[in-house]
């Protein structure tokens, strides 16, 4: 209880440094956070467009960085060249925040002193220090949404469906669990090493000797600390949004459109409330990382009057600012509260719905039929025999025990065997028989063709010249992971709906893809305002989970891929069948924790 007792203790003594120049801190603080998300990442985001469409590369993804090495070489290094200069602006905004807050807190500050201290910071860097910095951010992503948020690491994570596969399999869990402590436990220790090099002058090397030797004793009272401002403030904003939605339900009992403008102005409360509450808990967090050693003891004040007529000034910018946030979020509120949006496609992944049959076979079809899904997704490959199966692992002995891949059968031998999944069996179906059943109960596919070394040159022909009339005639979609494949039936067949699947957003890809099926944990709001601007689709695959349904339904998707599909129906209903501005209120709440940017909790 004594050590809880101190770190409220902490909580309570900063919150008070907080409140001293709250004017500075909250325009520090916001002001950089606008500058990037609305300055740089444009410019960066531009600059990636560029850089792609001078060198002719259509999408960069994990799945053709060889490529693009090889067949790319001077695109190759003007994206790394723009991707350490994505790390020297990090070093730059984390220089900025350190330096900046250290000043505030002795009376001490002027955004022209901190930006010139930061910037000589940065041009001091060795090339050492830069290699040492990108590793340092790679041990801290697990730390990145509390001690240092910044929109540039958004799409710093891994996606979903790899830690998925990873979990699988036990020695992935045993060696996942490892590299995970290991990571956690370097980032602990390594905590104040950037603010020992930016705010003492520490060489690389001594900041790392003396981040040790300070942590060496606090690993666990760090952690301690960091879990208690979380449920401290935790706490704090689920009150402050169960009495936001509390009120609002009160509002929704009132005449149109009073229920309405008060919705309006109820989210713009949300919005600006978990605006200060991330400022505040990022301040906090930031203060850790700052040890007495390094601080020099607590902070002085001197209430100058020359102190006190400069924090009037930042004072009344702030409240400018802050003003402007709200009148952007009372814009944008608007649409969202009264939007008339059609809700997004529902996609059966693998024809199942919550484990009903086996995936990709015709009773597990039929069963979720029966849901009315949009879409069913399902997988192919070509046989040896220039056939195709049904069927999404390149190899079949997960399914039926058979260590055969698809292209080593004819399909008459792969459809005798049975696979055998989530307490049921079948037979290995041929796409042909289940396109027919599809076409003859009037259900909609969306076909993944799966490709591998082994498909004949001309697998794409094949597929056309035999499917091509049943696809079009029935509104059945296409999609592939492999570039060729969307390539080739866009260019033979320009007619038919092609997406592209792609399993990490980088960028927007420039391709002539009817649409994007996007792995659902990187997607983001920038990439759905992008589709909208080249007139293309999104998919999310594969959303599962009611905090992953949440946040895609909110991101407003063209089609969300599900295991789920009866759990999504019902989300949907939540979300789009005549909600009250409550629940509105209370599924814009939902999607906060994923949210990384000032603007896209002022905005939809």
């Amino acid at each position: 209880m004594q050590q809880i007792r101190s770190d409220l203790q902490f909580i309570d003594h900063y919150i008070n440094v907080f409140k001293r120049s709250w004017g500075s801190y909250l325009f520090f603080f916001l002001g950089i956070n606008l500058f990037i998300e609305a300055i740089i990442i444009p410019i960066f985001i531009f600059l990636t467009s560029w850089i792609l469409k001078l060198s002719h590369i259509p999408y960069v993804s994990y799945t053709n960085i060889l490529e693009i090495i090889t067949h790319h070489p001077v695109g190759s290094l003007a994206l790394i060249l723009e991707l350490v200069l994505i790390v020297g602006v990090i070093f730059f905004q984390f220089t900025f925040l350190l330096t900046g807050i250290t000043n505030i807190s002795r009376d001490n500050f002027s955004l022209k002193e901190v930006w010139f201290a930061s910037w000589r910071r940065l041009i001091q860097l060795r090339p050492t220090s830069v290699l040492f910095f990108i590793g340092y951010f790679i041990l801290i992503i697990p730390f990145a949404n509390l001690i240092f948020k910044t929109p540039l690491l958004n799409k710093a994570k891994i996606p979903a469906f790899i830690i998925d596969f990873l979990l699988t399999k036990w020695q992935f869990v045993l060696l996942l669990a490892i590299a995970y402590l290991i990571i956690f436990y370097l980032g602990l220790r390594l905590l104040y090493t950037l603010p020992l090099m930016i705010i003492q002058n520490y060489h690389t090397r001594e900041a790392v000797s003396k981040s040790f030797s300070l942590t060496r004793h606090q690993n666990l009272a760090n952690l301690r600390r960091m879990l208690v401002i979380s449920i401290y403030f935790g706490i704090i904003s689920a009150v402050g949004y169960l009495l936001i939605i509390f009120l609002q339900a009160g509002f929704d009992k009132f005449p149109k459109p009073f229920d309405l403008i008060m919705a309006i102005i109820m989210l713009a409360i949300i919005q600006i409330f978990s605006t200060f509450i991330a400022t505040l808990v990022s301040f906090l967090l930031l203060q850790m990382t700052l040890p007495t050693e390094v601080f020099k003891g607590h902070p002085t004040f001197y209430h100058t009057n020359r102190i006190n007529q400069r924090k009037k000034k930042i004072r009344v910018t702030t409240i400018v600012l802050i003003s402007f946030i709200a009148l952007l979020s009372l814009t944008n509120n608007y649409f969202y509260l009264h939007n008339n949006d059609t809700p997004p496609l529902r996609i059966s992944h693998r024809g199942v719905d919550d484990g009903n049959g086996v995936q990709n076979t015709i009773p597990a079809m039929a069963a979720t039929i029966k849901e009315h899904p949009d879409f069913i997704e399902m997988d192919i490959h070509e046989t040896k025999d220039h056939q195709f199966v049904v069927m999404h692992d390149e190899n079949l002995k997960n399914l039926t025990g058979v260590n055969k891949a698809p292209y080593q059968l004819t399909l008459a031998q792969i459809t005798k065997l049975i696979a055998h999944e989530n307490g049921h069996s079948a037979h290995i179906v041929s796409f042909d028989d289940y396109l027919a059943y599809a076409n003859k109960h009037h259900q909609k596919l969306l076909i993944e063709i799966k490709t591998t070394p082994h498909d004949s040159k001309n697998m794409i022909d094949i597929f056309l010249k035999k499917y091509q009339k049943d696809i079009l005639k029935y509104h059945h979609e296409v999609h592939s992971l492999d570039y060729n494949v969307v390539r080739q039936i866009k260019s033979k067949a320009p007619e038919v709906f092609v997406s592209y699947i792609l399993p990490y957003n980088f960028t927007y890809p420039q391709t002539s893809a009817n649409a994007y099926s996007m792995e659902q944990s990187t997607l983001n709001d920038s990439f759905i305002v992008d589709s909208l601007f080249n007139q293309q689709k999104v998919y999310a695959w594969t959303v599962n989970t009611d905090s992953e349904m949440d946040r895609i339904l909110w991101l407003n998707t063209d089609g969300i891929i599900t295991d789920n599909l009866s759990a999504l129906d019902s989300k949907i209903n939540d979300f789009y069948h005549d909600p009250s501005y409550a629940d509105m209120l209370f599924n814009y709440i939902t999607v906060i924790p994923y949210s990384n940017s000032i603007t896209s909790e002022a905005s939809v």
